[in-house]
């Protein structure tokens, strides 16, 4: 039988015991967040069971994971990237199938010029006006939007009430709608 041990050597600079403990350390940490990040997004617990798994399996064969400067960081991209893969294999078996490599044409799904240009505008205006935010405004849309909590879950992390994180959100999308209207 295999070990599920980490992989240690010479580019790692830690002992392999030092690795193991950090490794384990990592999983008690991130397993609570992983299964409901993966929950909020399979709307299904037993999937994100499944991913939480597979994850920390994918995680445990990367060498020279625990050196890395932002490790929690890695494992959320890492989560996300899991996420696109089992999107497009349940895609794909949706489709009636495997998709055949040879007919595809990756410039079928690129954007055209104008589609990039104004969407990185659009990037540029909703940068700008999101740093213009108080910083518990900015916090508030950033734990909504990007790490979709919650606005319980927000005014928990935040010790603020629901109806505080409500207003802030409220006169925060109103100004991100604002500058996306703007004009360049």
């Amino acid at each position: 039988m295999r070990s599920t041990a980490p992989t240690c050597g010479p580019p790692l600079n830690l002992t392999c015991e030092a690795q193991g403990a950090g490794f384990e350390a990592l999983t008690r940490r991130l397993r609570a967040p992983l299964l409901s990040y993966f929950t909020r997004r399979t709307g299904s617990r037993l999937d994100a069971e499944e991913l939480v798994q597979d994850l920390f399996l994918r995680l445990l064969r990367r060498r020279g994971l625990m050196a890395l400067e932002n490790v929690d960081g890695y494992v959320f991209e890492a989560a996300a990237n899991l996420l696109r893969d089992k999107a497009r294999r349940d895609r794909a078996r949706l489709d009636g199938g495997p998709v055949d490599l040879q007919t595809l044409d990756p410039a079928d799904d690129l954007p055209g010029a104008e589609q990039v240009v104004g969407g990185r505008q659009n990037l540029a205006r909703l940068r700008a006006a999101l740093k213009s935010l108080p910083p518990r405004a900015r916090t508030i849309v950033i734990l909504r939007r990007f790490e979709d909590m919650t606005h319980a879950e927000i005014a928990a992390r935040l010790r603020i009430s629901v109806s505080a994180v409500e207003k802030h959100l409220a006169r925060a999308m109103i100004v991100l709608r604002d500058a996306l209207r703007e004009e360049v």
